[in-house]
């Protein structure tokens, strides 16, 4: 059995598969309820552990502590899995947007733009021939908000909903965000497409405001939950 762990900058979440594709358990919690991993994995006779970790090493540590085997923490390379890194240096890239990129390549043979949408929203670029081309970070749904909040005066509101054409502030706030992140996301989709000379690829959608912008891209777009932990799986698989 592989135990598999995300360590993201709000929640340590973990899934257990047997023989690649089979899951056995999986879970989250959150940071300052570490020690409660050390019961949900003793279930299992795990043998062989991966990890991805963007937290502080004092975590880190904290995390291998309750597993009952080894952790192998991650780390952005120059290839793996079939996949070509042509970050200028793999070293700066988060190893969490690495793993997306794995996780895309187990899940879609052409090319395809997977897109984070969590703290900050990651677009990332990758070619059916194996090409991560590269990728983008925008300040995601709610570090947009807090922003115009922050240093704009008069808008530290809350914000209302998306429309076509807002006719308040609330709105005006929710439909600028939203439109923002989905215009970033299909802007990549068209210069991928331009870049290859193919048909505009398919959009990976993760992260907790996936749903918010899901509705405002074009077809095809599929949500996948924990693209990360899919992608520690790749490594698991291919190592």
């Amino acid at each position: 059995m592989i135990l598999l762990i995300d360590a993201g900058n709000t929640r340590i979440k973990w899934a257990v598969y047997r023989g690649g594709d089979i899951l056995l358990g999986q879970g989250a919690v959150a940071h300052d309820d570490v020690t409660a991993l050390k019961a949900a994995w003793a279930a299992f006779p795990l043998r062989r552990a991966y990890g991805a970790a963007v937290v502080q090493p004092a975590l880190i540590q904290q995390i291998a502590a309750q597993a009952p085997c080894p952790i192998e923490w991650v780390r952005t390379l120059p290839a793996a899995a079939g996949v070509r890194n042509h970050y200028a240096d793999p070293a700066q890239m988060g190893v969490d947007r690495w793993l997306s990129v794995l996780a895309a390549r187990r899940l879609v043979p052409g090319d395809v733009v997977v897109a984070g949408a969590g703290t900050a929203l990651t677009i990332e670029s990758l070619t059916a021939e194996g090409d991560y081309l590269g990728g983008l970070i925008v300040p995601g749904y709610r570090l947009m908000l807090a922003s115009l909040a922050d240093n704009t005066a008069r808008l530290n509101q809350p914000a209302g909903d998306w429309c076509a054409f807002p006719s308040c502030t609330q709105d005006a706030l929710e439909t600028g965000a939203l439109e923002a992140m989905a215009g970033a996301v299909e802007r990549a989709r068209q210069r991928l497409a331009r870049h290859t000379g193919r048909m505009l690829p398919p959009v990976l959608l993760s992260g907790g405001d996936a749903d918010r912008i899901a509705p405002l891209l074009a077809s095809p777009c599929q949500i996948v939950d924990n693209l990360v932990l899919t992608g520690l799986l790749e490594v698991a698989d291919k190592t």
